[in-house]
């Protein structure tokens, strides 16, 4: 038979071991994932590095093109002494400028024709009216993109030394352009005879056109992948046109050179294992908005799998350092527990064959020391009381008996106490589990729902448009039901993310001062389909000249949408939803209603209008659809900009729900602050 010592020294290893083990198999994946949504973060915050540096590369080309395009007397020009000019000028601003400013510089008459080209004396006369650049600048707007230049192109441009021969492959390069109008100097008197929507494209002489051409000259590439600490590269849809290594670079895949997977965040990242690489992209337009090339940042991802046999090695190390550990502990705590056992039961082996003298001597003032001690009076007190018990073995066998049923009552009553000790914890426990699920609500809805129920009606929507094929009728029928479904859902879930985020405090106003009039006109134009199908006539009302009032636009949009919303739900065809605004100057205050002519609220129901879920029509089979949040919404963002809201209705009749809106700000308020004094709208 085991002893006991050998069994707790197998349990306690068994379980130091499946801790150990259990732990490492669950933190060992989680670290890895870690690692990779770090690398993966640090490669999104290197493409938006990159994306900034290219922007900025594209604003110091088009300072030169706007400087040199109001230096040049295109009147003069025109007058046909134009050579000597143009040249001297260009050659003057040029002075001191490296290929890192800019590697060419074209200019162009106003019809589009070549007068100039900084690189090439042959290439003048040419008319490039139709390249998108040119053509938007001679319109007299300014331009600014990526191009991919061919060989025919960079020959006429200077770039190349000889013409490519017909039809041969010739190198590709990429380019910055930016590219400026020329305008004549505008007088009053000159602008009599143009009309009001001519006369800019009228003084238009002229087109500036300045590049730097990225696969030349590597300075921009060298920032980009200085700045990132990776390797910077790009790529056409035929191969590589420049690259910071000194080796031969992998292509990317095809999937890249699709523009749909930058749609989201305007660059993507992609895992290579089979390269040991992690690689963003973004996508370069040219200015018709089509995709010319793309630019690549990798990084080696060879530390994550040092890292991995790191962990893995230092987690084998600890469980074995961990199991031997246990090994030791248990021996020790075994002998420590069984060693004053074995005095214990030697001691009490002698007390049973009758030597009530013996002692049992075993220190440490832990339990089985004090059994001893109590084995130690037991004996003495059966030594002394030896013939006492024998002639009143009854009275010691009663008090025996109520020593064990008071001990029996005192184990209960413990127990007792522990169990409403544990009740009241796990009720504890219970509420802060409560309070974090009505937090992780929001973020479980948004992740879980939202994104999803977006994408199906997004698809939906796509497939009714024919974007995937023709749609028979009654497929059209039923997907528009779900399309009308999941928008339905989509707005209950946007109202319970607005009430979650104004009952735990997070809903934050960016207030500015808006134009109040302005925004109620608007809501006319996003509700005009919606009254043209429902047969409704909307009249407003509006004040000339309201003040701004220093608000969140959103909000308040969203506020005035749903009464507007509310209005046109429950007015029969042929009514009329009517939107008036003035001004309250005795209170300073910005007042709004919204009326229809629809079936009206009852006296007894108006109290109960603005809360939650709360509905007129109650029964099942309900005759107008809702969730019974959007008024409940508009009381609480119009009470967040400390207005007040009420309604006043007549059943049959109609209702007319009217908010007011303090122009200044409060003083104190539990949101953000908003901009300066007509500091602009909010975002």
């Amino acid at each position: 038979m085991r002893s006991i010592g050998a069994r707790i020294v197998i349990v306690f290893l068994v379980t130091v071991t499946l801790s150990i083990t259990i732990a490492t198999s669950f933190y060992l994946p989680f670290l890895m994932r870690l690692v990779y949504n770090q690398s993966d973060m640090k490669m999104q915050s290197d493409l938006e590095v990159a994306r900034m540096a290219l922007d900025q590369k594209k604003q110091s080309l088009m300072l030169p093109a706007r400087v040199l395009s109001k230096d040049i007397w295109f009147n003069r020009m025109l007058a046909g002494r134009i050579g000597n000019l143009v040249r001297e000028r260009v050659k003057f601003f040029i002075r001191g400028l490296t290929e890192a400013d800019l590697t060419f510089m074209t200019v162009t008459d106003a019809d589009g024709v070549a007068l100039f080209r900084s690189q090439s004396a042959y290439s003048t006369g040419d008319d490039i009216s139709a390249d998108p650049a040119v053509k938007r600048a001679l319109g007299g707007q300014e331009a600014s993109s990526f191009r991919l230049l061919g060989p025919e192109e960079m020959w006429r441009e200077g770039l190349l030394a000889e013409p490519p021969a017909t039809g041969a492959a010739g190198p590709q390069g990429l380019a910055i352009i930016a590219a400026a109008p020329v305008l004549t100097p505008f007088e009053a008197d000159t602008a009599e005879g143009l009309s009001p929507e001519n006369w800019q494209k009228d003084r238009v002489v002229g087109v500036v056109v300045v590049g730097y051409l990225m696969t030349r000259d590597m300075s921009a590439l060298n920032e980009v992948a200085e700045r990132t600490k990776s390797r910077a590269s790009v790529f056409s849809r035929k191969g590589l046109l420049a690259s910071t290594a000194p080796k031969d670079v992998a292509a990317p895949p095809k999937k890249v050179f699709d523009a749909a997977i930058y749609k989201e965040t305007g660059a993507y990242v992609l895992n290579r294992p089979e390269l040991g690489e992690i690689s963003g992209y973004i996508p370069l337009y040219n200015v018709e908005g089509e995709l010319s090339a793309v630019l690549e940042l990798s990084g080696s991802t060879e530390w994550i799998n040092r890292a991995r046999a790191v962990s893995l090695r230092n987690f084998i190390f600890f469980i074995i350092v961990g199991i031997a550990s246990a090994f030791v502990v248990g021996l020790l705590l075994t002998k420590r527990i069984t060693e004053p056992i074995r005095e214990l039961r030697r001691g009490a082996e002698e007390i049973g064959r009758g030597n009530l003298l013996r002692r049992i001597d075993i220190p440490g003032g832990d339990e089985i020391s004090e059994l001893a001690d109590t084995f130690n009076d037991m004996s003495v007190r059966l030594h002394r009381s030896m013939e006492e018990m024998r002639l009143s073995k009854q009275q010691v066998e009663d008090y025996s008996s109520r020593l064990k049923s008071a001990h029996s009552s005192l184990e209960m009553y413990s127990r007792e106490l522990e169990k409403v000790n544990r009740d009241l914890m796990n009720s504890n426990l219970s509420l802060r589990k409560a309070n974090e699920v009505k937090d992780t609500f929001l973020s479980t809805v948004s992740h879980e729902l939202k994104t999803p129920l977006t994408s199906i009606i997004g698809y939906v929507s796509m497939i009714l448009e024919g974007a995937f094929g023709a749609v028979n009728d009654d497929a059209a029928q039923s997907l528009e039901v779900v399309l009308r479904r999941g928008r339905n859902l989509e707005a209950l879930i946007s109202d319970l993310l607005s009430l979650s985020r104004i009952d735990a405090g997070r809903l934050e106003l960016r207030r500015a001062y808006i134009d109040i009039g302005k925004e109620l006109r608007g809501i006319e134009e996003v509700f005009s389909e919606t009254l043209r199908e429902a047969g409704l006539e909307c009249e407003l009302d509006i004040e000339d000249s309201l003040p701004r009032v220093h608000a969140d636009r959103d909000r308040i949009n969203q506020a005035a949408l749903n009464l507007v919303g509310n209005a046109i739900k429950f007015t029969s065809p042929g009514g009329r939803v009517s939107i008036r605004a003035r001004h309250k100057r005795e209170t300073n205050e910005i007042e709004v209603s919204v009326a229809d002519t629809g079936i009206g609220i009852p006296a007894d129901e108006l109290s109960h209008i603005f809360d939650r879920f709360y509905q007129v029509d109650k029964h099942d089979g309900r005759e107008y659809g809702g969730t019974g949040l959007g008024l409940a919404i508009a009381r609480e963002l119009v009470e967040l900009h400390g207005g007040k809201i009420e309604v006043s209705s007549e059943p049959g009749k109609g209702s007319v729900f009217t908010f007011t809106l303090p122009i200044s700000a409060p003083e104190t308020g539990p949101e953000g602050a908003g901009g300066g004094e007509f500091g602009g709208e909010a975002a």
